[in-house]
């Protein structure tokens, strides 16, 4: 007889309100009443670097979260901690400015400084989080602290705002105060995925659509390679300016496009005319990753979890050959996990250059399969690989 698989329950973030509000009054001054506001993580399907390449993506929410403990104050003052970190910021409405030492801290802030620049008045608030997204592995913390802070800040202010208004605040947030030049990709879904959907996502009309997705006899794996990822910023910032070069040398070969997205791969050839080598790998990956979101999104329509696992190892081997942004240990984990039969496609989530894998998995053990990681992976690399399942995510809101 087969053994049971016995599912263990995980802490939850929200589990820890009560110590969030103890902090929260310990730190800031015990007067008044601690509201609950929470965000989820997201993860991409496929779409790798083609948002900023104004491309299309598959994404949806995650079932982990940035849970925010919240209270106005009206001394202007800004009050920051966080659980996870055992560390406190504090700032104030009127100098209010990214600070290197405030580390995760600039997001809130950010988000704050962002809408007083739009007119949404703040009397000074105090801010407590905590959350169960690992970071460092490319499911969107950062723009979930920034999606948490803005409901929390309209929710006590009885703001209103539009999914796509709160989007792009924070996404300028991270963009102007942050200073990171990612695209809108993370704060896009977040605040317009929702539970039981996958999203498409156009970044060059800016339209999506939610497609409904059940997993019937397969999980979504996120693999943690252990890899910070400190090479992101810079070289998220190189390849954005290849891309921009790749455009620009295009243009001046006579192609009439808007951006390398607007390129069709039978085009390709010609394109590869008219560039160097690296900026083709660039381009091959950009056109050939929109090809597969097309794909995916009607295999996602469809149910078919074989094809759907077929582009994910599509997707990956694009981003390891073409756009560079594998590790080693990346590019060992995909190899240990194709060998395994109940792996439908295994690839890079997020950015890249470190964090993680996302698989699509038949009906997966996964106590057992991260056991089977875990033994070659740490003999090889010396670190330690976590795996755990992710589900679609709630959109955010306030917790009651």
């Amino acid at each position: 007889m087969a053994k049971s698989r016995k599912a263990i329950k995980e802490k939850r973030a929200r589990d820890d309100r009560g110590r969030m509000e103890s902090e929260l009054k310990k730190r800031f001054g015990d007067q008044g009443g601690v509201r609950f506001f929470r965000a989820p993580g997201r993860v991409d399907w496929l779409g790798s670097h083609t948002d900023y390449n104004q491309g299309l993506i598959l994404a949806s929410t995650v079932d982990r979260e940035i849970v925010v403990g919240a209270r106005l104050r009206g001394d202007g003052a800004l009050n920051f901690y966080s659980l996870d970190f055992d560390h406190e910021v504090r700032a104030s409405l009127k100098n209010n400015l990214p600070e290197p030492g405030h580390g995760w801290a600039n997001y809130p802030k950010g988000v704050i400084a962002e809408l007083a620049q739009s007119g949404i008045s703040l009397p000074g608030i105090d801010l407590v989080f905590a959350g169960d997204i690992p970071i460092g592995a490319n499911l969107s913390s950062s723009a979930a602290i920034e999606a948490a802070t803005l409901e929390a800040v309209i929710g006590l202010l009885e703001q209103p705002m539009t999914r796509w208004q709160k989007a792009f605040t924070c996404w300028r947030a991270e963009n102007r105060f942050v200073g990171m030049p990612c695209g809108i990709l993370d704060q896009f879904t977040i605040f317009n995925a929702d539970k039981d959907c996958v999203m498409f996502l156009d970044c060059d009309r800016l339209a999506s659509e939610l497609i409904r997705f059940e997993f019937k006899g397969v999980k979504l794996l996120v693999i943690n390679s252990g890899v910070g990822r400190e090479l992101v910023r810079s070289e998220y910032t190189q390849r954005r300016k290849e891309c921009d070069a790749a455009f620009s040398a295009l243009r001046k070969a006579g192609f009439k496009i808007s951006s390398l997205s607007s390129i069709t791969p039978k085009q390709l050839p010609k394109a590869e005319r008219a560039l160097k080598p690296l900026l083709m790998k660039r381009v091959r990956h950009v056109v050939t990753e929109n090809a597969r979101v097309c794909e995916a999104k009607e295999a996602v329509r469809k149910q078919d979890f074989k094809r759907l696992g077929k582009l994910f190892d599509q997707g990956y081997k694009s981003s390891s050959n073409d756009y560079n942004n594998s590790t080693p240990e990346l590019d060992l984990l995909h190899k240990l996990l194709s060998k395994r039969k109940e792996i439908l496609g295994a690839r890079i989530a997020g950015a890249g250059w470190g964090g993680c894998l996302v698989s699509l998995a038949s009906d997966p053990d996964p106590a057992a399969l991260e056991s089977y990681l875990r033994e070659s992976y740490r003999k090889i690399t010396g670190r330690e690989v976590k795996l755990f399942p992710v589900e679609t995510g709630e959109a955010p809101g306030e917790l009651k």
